[in-house]
């Protein structure tokens, strides 16, 4: 045991004097991580380092550890402190009148451009926040002023929806401001606008000569300026199955490609090594502006810089002591940042090439052997070149083989999913994305002085875009190369709660099958049903439309571009929306078979389950509200009647009771019409229902469930899950047959028991 502890001194002692830098982030990083639970843990774990040093016979780097990692806990709790004050404070502010500097260039969304903003008058200067408003979206550094109201931070409501509020909060953000149009006022100063023209510029330069919204425009402009596509989903699936995401957006890896590049032009232009280090840092750094100054480029940029100064001052350049300053100085500055993905991806990988490349390359050593008894003197040049290959090809796979085991565990813990093909497809594609980067530089820097020549050279890199996309998606269909990790494994129906009345819900099985039953807005299906649906690992192949409104149409083709859709029913034929038009029109051409609710009686659910259709609206009366053409769904699942009002009012509710419909059901899941009466006292006597789950949204107005009517319901003795308090509800039946319904924000399941034993738990 004593020798155990000796040689482990030993060890941290000759690790920690080679890269002390790197030792001293870790130690400042393992110190935020503690003081995010409580500043004193944070504290503690800082002696404790230097306690061990000192241990160890490093008494001075223990020192070196104990200042770093209290200033490091110090700042983090006195940002994160101030930023939890400003957000409580921002919570009960009325509406106000601010002016904040943009951080970076505002992001164009359906409705409103939103960015970061640091305020500059109004309460609390200083504070940032995320800055919404109408238009056109402003540029990095102009100052916005603008009359609006405070929104909280928006919190995740949904099972495997992102957390954008934790998200928001790990970058400082304390609240949401949305601006109101009139009185709004953007000035651009001289700097920002002409930084916005370089910036767009370069943008048109890398993909001149090809069409704006073609596939080799938009995967030129994702990997050299890190631009996500409008169908990102779609296009970035084959590089995310493949582990290759890193090359789709500007990184740390495209930084050192920009570096290298540059190191080559001016090897061969013949200058001396200090003086190209001396040239190549304001490049990387330049780099990193013109693509948006990305927090992966800008990190990468200084830990290149650390790096390449080495040459400067003539000192032997250390990887990990470059990633350990560029670490320790975030840490001091402002220890958030490590809670963020992209961080600690970022840091894991680089960490992870520079501690495990070695290791990695004892697998590949057979593959870079000469052959025996072949002096390389004696080789001829194509053996000199065959080896020098297999060399340069063994590297690689150590470079890749240790950067997928070091990153593994985070991609594992954030995005449930393994790519063990990552091995390969990074040695293939990475020479591809350099090769194009290369190409969009040389088309760039010629353009001014031969436009027709850098559109023909634009044109050759489409075909190097081409051969990307196809090789991602060739490593992502090979069997086992990415394994989806945890996922929904039991039968259930999820009602999502989504924002401005849209309206989602899917039934599956736990085993593969799953139905969408509405998919949402545009927006909403974007960002959060299909985000959530693939964080579950459910791969929903068929979908139920209840009514032709935009708010649940999914927008139409993301939703089949997005999941293997084979089949829709959809409840008329006819309809002036877009959205639904695009199912008709456009669905079949894609393989996805329409049937019509007025031509059917029931569709067969996942385990067992069955959908009955109540009620199919007039399938021609296409000048009618969306909210008055809604079909009516009772879902009999293991005993259990479900009925999906959707939005249907009482109009609606009446004919079906003037039809002597059977609407008996244990559960009502409603939504709300705009403008009538929604789940009236005639329907709910037909219904008796047990429990209602009721869609309740503030805005807009006819979205929210009228004042009085959830205390009149439960009064009927009937169980209320009202989504504005619960979130998204799941239904589950257990073993023993009972039916839970489990609000995803609510502290406690509604545990109906089975139909037949009612009368008992009365």
């Amino acid at each position: 045991m004593g020798k155990a502890i000796s040689m482990t001194g030993a060890w941290l002692r000759d690790f920690s004097r080679r890269h002390p830098l790197f030792v001293t982030a870790m130690v400042a990083a393992a110190c935020v991580l503690a003081a995010d639970v409580h500043a004193w843990w944070g504290l503690a774990v800082a002696g404790a380092c230097a306690l061990t040093a000192t241990l160890s016979g490093v008494w001075r780097h223990g020192l070196a550890w104990l200042v770093c990692g209290g200033i490091a806990v110090g700042v983090f709790t006195w940002r994160d402190g101030t930023r939890a004050r400003a957000e409580a404070e921002f919570a009960i502010a009325p509406g106000a009148f601010l002016e904040a500097r943009l951080l970076e260039d505002g992001r164009k969304g359906s409705r409103y451009w939103a960015a970061p903003a640091r305020l500059l008058e109004g309460p609390r200067p200083g504070a940032i926040v995320w800055w919404t408003a109408p238009g056109e979206p402003p540029v990095a550094g102009a100052v916005v002023r603008a009359k609006g109201h405070f929104r909280p931070l928006p919190e995740a409501r949904n099972p495997g929806e992102f957390d954008r509020a934790q998200w928001l909060r790990r970058q400082g953000v304390a609240a949401v401001f949305r601006a109101i149009r009139s009185g709004s006022e953007v000035e651009t100063s001289a700097m920002a606008a002409l930084g916005a023209r370089i910036r767009h510029d370069f943008r048109a330069r890398v993909t001149a000569g090809l069409a704006d919204d073609s596939l080799e425009a938009q995967v030129i402009r994702a990997v050299v300026i890190g631009e996500q596509p409008p169908d990102e989903e779609k296009l970035i699936a084959a590089f995310r199955n493949s582990g290759t995401l890193h090359v789709f957006s500007v990184s740390g890896l495209h930084v050192a490609m920009v570096g290298s590049i540059g190191w080559l032009v001016l090897s061969w232009a013949g200058v001396p090594r200090r003086w190209a280090v001396v040239m190549l840092i304001p490049l990387v750094f330049g780099y990193a502006w013109i693509t948006g100054h990305s927090a992966p480029a800008v990190r990468s940029a200084w830990m290149a810089a650390v790096f390449l100064g080495a040459f400067v001052f003539r000192r032997k350049p250390d990887l990990l002591n470059a990633l350990g300053a560029v670490l320790l100085a975030a840490m001091l500055w402002d220890g958030r940042l490590l809670f963020l993905p992209g961080v600690q991806l970022s840091y894991g990988v680089v960490a992870a090439i520079a501690v495990g490349t070695a290791w990695a390359a004892k697998s590949f050593s057979w593959m870079e052997r000469p052959e025996l008894y072949m002096p390389l003197k004696e080789m001829s040049r194509r053996e000199k070149f065959l080896l020098g290959l297999r060399q340069k090809t063994a590297g690689s796979l150590a470079v890749s083989l240790a950067a997928g085991v070091g990153s593994a565990p985070l991609t594992a813990f954030h995005f449930g999913m393994i790519t063990p093909v990552s091995v390969i497809a990074s040695v293939v594609l990475v020479p591809m994305v350099f090769v194009l980067l290369t190409i969009a530089l040389v088309s760039t820097a010629i353009f001014s002085v031969a436009p027709p020549l850098a559109r023909g050279i634009n044109h050759l890199n489409g075909w190097v875009a081409h051969a990307c996309v196809f090789s991602a998606r060739g490593f992502s269909a090979i069997p086992g190369g990415h394994v989806m990790l945890g996922g929904e494994k039991q039968p259930m129906l999820l009602v999502y709660d989504l924002e401005y009345g849209a309206g989602a819900a899917c039934f599956t099985d736990g085993k593969g099958a799953a139905v969408l039953i509405d998919c949402g807005g545009r927006q909403s299906f974007d960002f959060v049903l299909a985000a959530s649906l693939q964080r579950l690992r459910i791969m929903p192949d068929s979908v139920v439309l209840t009514h032709p409104d935009g708010g649940h149409l999914g927008g139409g083709p993301p939703v089949w571009e997005t999941f293997p859709i084979r089949q829709a029913l959809l409840p008329v034929k006819r309809s002036r929306s877009p959205g639904f038009r695009a199912w008709i029109e456009q669905a079949p051409q894609n393989g996805v078979q329409i049937h019509h609710a007025a031509s059917t009686r029931s569709i067969a659910m996942p385990d067992g389950a069955t959908l009955e259709i109540l009620h199919a609206p007039d399938p021609y009366a296409h000048n009618a509200l969306a909210d008055d053409r809604v079909a009516i769904f009772r879902l009999h699942w293991r005993g259990w009647k479900i009925l999906l009002t959707n939005d249907a009012g009482m109009g609606t509710e009446l004919r079906m009771l003037d039809a002597h419909t059977d609407v008996a059901a244990d559960v009502i899941i409603a939504g709300r019409h705009r403008t009538d009466i929604t789940l009236c006292d005639d329907f709910l006597d037909a219904v008796n229902p047990r429990a209602i789950i009721a869609s309740n949204k503030s805005y807009p107005e006819g979205e929210a469930v009228p004042p009085g009517a959830i205390t009149y319901w439960k009064s009927r003795g009937i169980h209320v899950i009202d989504q504005a308090e619960s979130g998204a509800v799941t239904l589950r039946v257990d073993e023993a047959g009972n039916l839970n319904i489990e609000g995803f924000l609510s502290p406690q399941p509604v545990i109906l028991k089975p139909p037949m034993d009612a009368h008992k738990r009365e």
